[in-house]
């Protein structure tokens, strides 16, 4: 058992080793004209711009920003948990309809759910122009995806014989089935779903910076005159939303009891979806095709690909994933074992918040001021972003961690860094490995944020071919990175289930 432990705690330090190609192109590439331009930045956030014209600014920003969050994540989480019904097999097996129905679903979902709502968002912005519907749309279409995949596979632990003990009383089915996945579906919005509105608020941010809305466009037009302490302003406010949304998220009970709660949890879900198709049909006929005038300029439009480019793009996307999933998965757990005392992980954890607040988009923007456009740069962006999110889960699952096994280790006189790795993170090699696995799927779909940023990958070329209307091109492109997201999702859904 110990050997198998081991063995979990080196697989998750192993892939660190792609810092060694990564660094070298780094070094390479590094210019020193804009290390005082970085300097300006990071000293900026110790002084923000602090006046009575950009709190105004703030505040509106900020409320287009919850606004458009928000109504994202309601719509996404209602869809989300229809679909996740209508793709689970316990609602096949009550009504008996047949599978070849639920795998279309599945499919459905999975193809929508490939394609990262920054690239839906861009795609949208080309066909319709910049409207305050699309940032909406564009994080609903793939946000519905990923909540119906965590309702369903919550549905499927259901055991079948309760609905055979229900069903020999005779019960309508459609109550039979509400019965049964009604305490499933809340304990799933309770421990799932809260989440997600964090999640649809920073990825409005992000939408933002492309002219969306909300406080990314200003953070964007603040990086884009050079204007830092303005810029800290907007990032610290948004510091401030999380963090207090989050302890409002804790302070949320729902006691699945309640009938009154129960109706209105009901009401909301109907009232939800009936709102969404009207809305969607009255934005459909009453926005025109700025970009796009009928479907068949999807065929008439030239394309200049040449299958060897293509391929190139391709593989540095794959690569880009990998060397962004490598820094996610190992730098967490080298750093807090190195700088394993109090003092060290309260900065940890300050500057794991930051990576995780600050935009992907900007980040890259700003180590660009003194390196050169690459896979590389792209990847440590993109893994230190998301090192910032597996830290946190790793520092939680630590922290409330049974730490009896470290202190016997310490007290025999082993040293306090082989204490934590064999007395406290060996016990949750496994699980974070599990989780890592799971943030790779979302790494795979963000190469397409600093693919538009930092002229990398699919991400660059997809921007290209936009700009010229060379759809035939963006379909392409769209069908690769579909395929991309699909088998990594297929490869590490292997690696979880070995894992779990």
């Amino acid at each position: 058992m110990n050997k198998l432990k081991l063995n979990y705690t080196s697989l998750s330090f192993l892939p660190i080793l792609v810092c060694i190609p990564l660094g070298y192109q780094l070094i390479n590439n590094i210019h020193f004209g804009g290390f005082k331009l970085f300097q300006e930045f990071l000293i900026s956030s110790f002084n923000p711009k602090i006046d009575n014209e950009i709190i105004i600014t703030v505040i509106k920003r900020l409320n287009e920003t919850i606004l458009i969050g928000f109504f994202s994540w309601l719509v996404s989480i209602i869809f989300g948990a229809f679909f996740g019904i209508i793709s689970s097999n316990i609602f096949y097996k009550i009504f008996n309809i047949p599978n070849f129905f639920y795998r279309i679903v599945r499919f459905f979902l999975t193809i929508i759910r490939s394609i990262h709502e920054v690239v839906w968002g861009i795609l949208l912005m080309q066909i319709y122009g910049i409207n305050f519907s699309i940032g909406i749309i564009a994080i609903c279409i793939p946000y519905i995806a990923v909540n119906s995949k965590v309702f369903a596979e919550q549905l499927e632990t259901i055991d079948y014989k309760n609905f055979e003990s229900i069903n020999q009383i005779n019960g309508p089915k459609f109550s039979s089935l509400l019965t049964l996945i009604w305490n499933p579906i809340i304990y799933t919005f309770k421990n799932f779903g809260l989440y997600r509105l964090e999640c649809s608020i920073r990825s409005t941010v992000i939408l933002g910076l492309f002219g969306i809305g909300g406080i990314g466009t200003s953070i964007f037009l603040s990086f884009q005159t050079l204007n830092f302490r303005e810029l800290w302003t907007y990032l610290w406010s948004l510091a401030i939303l999380i963090i207090l949304s989050g302890l409002i998220f804790k302070k949320i009970k729902f006691n699945t009891t309640n009938k009154i709660l129960s109706i209105f949890f009901i009401s909301i879900f109907f009232i939800t979806i009936l709102f969404s198709f009207l809305y969607f049909l009255y934005f459909i006929f009453n926005n025109n095709f700025e970009n796009f005038n009928s479907a068949s300029s999807l065929f008439k439009s030239s394309s200049d690909f040449r299958l060897f480019d293509f391929l190139k793009l391709t593989l540095e996307t794959i690569i880009l994933s990998l060397l962004s999933t490598g820094i996610a998965i190992s730098l967490p757990p080298l750093v807090i074992g190195i700088f394993n005392n109090n003092t060290s992980k309260i900065f940890i954890k300050i500057f794991a918040f930051l990576l995780r607040l600050i935009p992907t988009p900007v980040i890259l923007l700003t180590l660009l001021t003194f390196n050169n456009p690459s896979v590389s740069l792209a990847a440590l962006t993109l893994g230190l972003h998301n090192a910032g999110i597996t830290s946190k889960l790793l520092f939680t699952n630590l922290d409330s961690q049974d730490k009896r096994n470290y202190i016997a280790m310490k007290s025999l006189g082993i040293s306090k860094k082989t204490s934590w790795l064999l007395g406290l993170f060996s016990h949750q090699a496994k699980s974070y490995l599990a989780y890592c696995a799971y943030r790779s799927d979302i790494i795979i779909r963000e190469t397409a944020i600093v693919g538009v940023i930092g002229s990398v990958g699919l991400g660059w070329q997809l921007q290209e071919s936009l700009s010229s209307f060379a759809w035939q091109e963006v379909t392409l492109v769209l069908i690769a990175y579909s395929c991309i997201a699909i088998v990594g999702e297929l490869i590490n859904g292997k690696i979880k289930n070995s894992l779990t």
